[in-house]
């Protein structure tokens, strides 16, 4: 009996460290990529698919970067966030509802989705049923893209190691951060806009990460997700030296919202950003959506921001 209770006990303690196994390749032939997905479960991929779906925008980049093109892909509120060859495709749908008749007309084979999304994974597991290879990845913050771009490119039969527009990305953001070092740690914090209201991003959504990888110290402590509650007296309390906005919606909207409900406050005037003039309303199309192929144009205006005065190489 203790022997079964010792087992029991040893198996719900192993269920977290499997869920949280990392994703990734697992085994590679000349015809596919057996690939563990951000749950663990792994499935086999076809390479150099042709008729690709890509369920979650900022997919997309990263996707034309690799060397890939696509069949169709969500509606995104930024065209501009798109790669040219990319902007007139069919929709499926927005990310949260991807239209599920739309993708099976396009007879797909290979439907590319995000983890996070429990739509997405539940269509995952609808489109095995019917043996069309489909996938989850894990794509929030800069961290994640080299990962994705290398898979991305072993898909479409791209050497990673000679894929001048991989390469490019990645030498261009280490440059950036080069420049940052040594520099003094400016203290930020992340706010997220959206209709339904004002969130703070931690460390593992994708704008706070590049800052602090910039140098910066956020002022949002570490979670084990992306975002979390805000409020204009922890704001106060923190008082960071810069203060960053992103919006998930109609941007004009939302700066005016943002403008209106909290920096119209009494409150608002003692913080130092305020004071310094340092409170910035980021692009939607470099923010939002992870910016792909374009990181190194994010990271360099981030710098910028973090370290106004300072000269950094393009």
């Amino acid at each position: 009996m203790k022997i079964l209770f010792y087992l029991l006990t040893s198996l719900l303690f192993a269920l977290p460290a499997l869920h949280a196994v990392e994703p990734g390749v697992v085994s590679e032939t000349a015809a596919a990529i057996r690939y563990r997905q951000p749950d663990g479960l792994e499935v086999t991929l076809p390479k150099h698919p042709k008729r690709v779906v890509i369920g979650y925008g900022s997919l997309v980049p990263v996707w034309y970067c690799a060397g890939g093109t696509a069949a169709a892909i969500p509606d995104i509120h930024s065209k501009t966030a798109l790669p040219p060859e990319a902007r007139d495709l069919p929709s499926v749908g927005f990310f949260s509802s991807l239209n599920t008749e739309k993708i099976l007309e396009l007879k797909p084979d290979l439907v590319v989705l995000m983890g996070k999304i429990g739509s997405h994974v539940r269509l995952r597991e609808l489109l095995a049923t019917m043996k069309i290879p489909a996938f989850t990845v894990k794509y929030d913050n800069y961290r994640d893209f080299e990962a994705l771009l290398d898979l991305f490119c072993r898909l479409n039969n791209t050497d990673p190691e000679r894929c001048e527009a991989a390469r490019t990305v990645t030498e261009g953001v280490n440059r950036v951060i080069a420049r940052t070092r040594g520099l003094p740690a400016p203290r930020f914090t992340t706010v997220f806009a959206q209709a339904s209201g004002f969130r703070v991003e931690t460390d593992l959504a994708n704008t706070s990460c590049m800052l602090s990888m910039l140098g910066g110290k956020n002022t949002v402590p570490p979670s084990d997700g992306l975002r979390t509650g805000f409020s204009i007296e922890q704001l106060l309390l923190d008082n960071p030296d810069v203060i960053f906005v992103v919006m998930m919606g109609n941007a004009k909207a939302l700066e005016e919202k943002f403008r209106k409900e909290i920096m119209g406050q009494k409150a608002w005037q003692k913080l130092r950003a305020h004071e310094t003039g340092r409170v910035h309303f980021l692009p939607s199309d470099l923010y939002l959506y992870l910016a792909g192929p374009r990181f190194p144009e994010a990271f360099l205006h981030l710098a910028q921001l973090l370290y106004p005065g300072r000269e950094f190489a393009r």
